[in-house]
């Protein structure tokens, strides 16, 4: 575990003593510099994760200290200035330079040691969290990705099909349609798209329509019927017009899904019951075809993905494991390999479920219990102390609705999957 290190900046002996006597049992890498100019040198070699800033100093005061660092909000460090002083003024102008805290003197040693610790936890967990954040920036351009990759997989799928093709939501508006759609209407997506029926058809035409849509919604059965439109060029067309509704993944009718058939000539023919019952049924097998290739399609294209991953990744960390020496190195290695697996794990997608409400270290520490590991070793895994996996596991007994009851954490993570 990293040791947190200090700077302190203070051009008196006695104030370096205090600070010196109020940290010495906590554990800090404790640095001193004696004006600013010394701090500055510090500060660049060093890295603190702390500053303690005295104002008033020869050579190099507070203000141009904080000057020459030019404090950002993603610094890893904080700054507590140091004052026996203290006007209106220099309060609000080390605030304008990024200043965190400050501590008057005389120093409160409680004060100095309850501060340090404060800023301290403050940075670790911003660290935490930003990590956390470029974490899930990552996985959303990689899900976005392959959401736009399995798009544009169907829109090629149905534009294949000669039939026309379209499908709209519940308050009717068009979701898309395939290129054979577009030729029966004359125009191309982007005036279809977002608009109904009565935007891009005849009045009494959209009419029908529109009625046959309010009936499919409200009984959930499939429609079928015959119309005559009109095509481009003027000519007149018989259609039959078969819709059914599709579903949304948590069951709710996320819309419908129709397609016309030309059965002008059909209609012309003398065999026109059998025609029509043929086409009825042709066109019935042609939809549920599409909606069962659709989703064999998408879960195919999800398993390429993990397949993949699993071949384009998962050989470089066996051998990244082999070839590394260090035993914790080796352990790093382990945990990311076992973690790729539960991405897609029931148990990673129960901890992660909003109504648990686990926050990411909570996972972590979750994670590690149920593969057995005892306190001490997530420790040196996740860079925290004992003390802090305990307070995870507490938290998390009392999410799980476990706490004060006999029931072994570990079994209870287990039992999840």
């Amino acid at each position: 575990m990293t040791v947190p290190k200090i700077l302190a900046i203070d051009d008196e002996p006695a104030l370096q003593k205090a600070m010196q006597k109020a940290l010495k049992n906590e554990n800090y890498d404790i640095v001193f510099a004696n004006n600013g100019l010394e701090g500055l040198e510090q500060f660049k070699k060093e890295k603190p994760d702390l500053i303690l800033l005295d104002l008033r100093m020869p050579k190099l005061d507070g203000f141009e200290f904080l000057e020459k660092i030019n404090i950002k909000p993603d610094d890893p460090y904080s700054v507590v200035v140091i004052t026996g002083h203290g006007n209106d003024r220099e309060v609000e102008r080390s605030f304008e330079l990024g200043v965190n805290f400050f501590l008057h003197k005389p120093l409160s040693l409680i004060e100095v040691r309850c501060l340090a610790k404060r800023c301290l936890e403050m940075k670790e967990v911003e660290r935490e969290l930003r990590e956390h954040r470029n974490s899930l920036e990552k996985l959303v351009t990689q899900r976005t990705k392959a959401l736009t990759n399995q798009v544009r997989f169907q829109q090629n799928l149905i534009d294949s099909i000669p039939v026309p093709i379209y499908f709209k939501d519940t308050d009717l508006n068009y979701l898309g349609c395939n290129r054979a759609f577009e030729e029966t209407l004359g125009f191309g997506k982007e005036h279809i798209i977002g608009k109904t029926v009565h935007d891009i058809m005849p009045g009494k035409l959209a009419k029908i329509h529109h009625h046959k849509d309010l009936q499919l919604l409200q009984a959930g059965e499939i429609k079928y019927y015959e119309v005559s439109s009109e095509y481009p060029g003027g000519k007149e067309h018989d259609l039959l017009v078969f819709k059914a509704l599709f579903h949304n993944k948590d069951g709710s009718i996320g819309g419908l899904i129709g397609t016309n058939l030309d059965i002008s000539e059909r209609n012309q023919a003398q065999l026109q019951l059998e025609l029509h019952a043929e086409e009825l049924k042709n066109a019935n097998t042609a939809l549920r075809v599409l909606l069962k290739q659709v989703n064999e399609n998408k879960t195919e294209l999800e398993g390429k993905v993990l397949d993949n991953f699993a071949r384009l990744v998962n050989p470089y960390l066996d051998t990244l494991e082999a070839d590394l020496a260090n035993t914790r190195q080796q352990e790093y290695v382990k945990i990311i390999q076992q973690n790729i697996k539960n991405i897609t794990s029931a148990f990673s997608q129960k901890l992660s479920s909003s109504y648990l409400g686990l926050s990411p270290r909570e996972i972590q520490v979750a994670d590690l219990v149920r593969h057995g590991r005892t306190n001490k070793e997530s420790s040196g895994v996740l860079n925290i102390s004992v003390n802090a996996v305990e307070f995870h596991r507490n938290n998390l007994r009392k999410k799980l609705g476990i706490q004060n009851k006999k029931v072994n954490l570990r079994t209870y993570l287990l039992s999840m999957d």
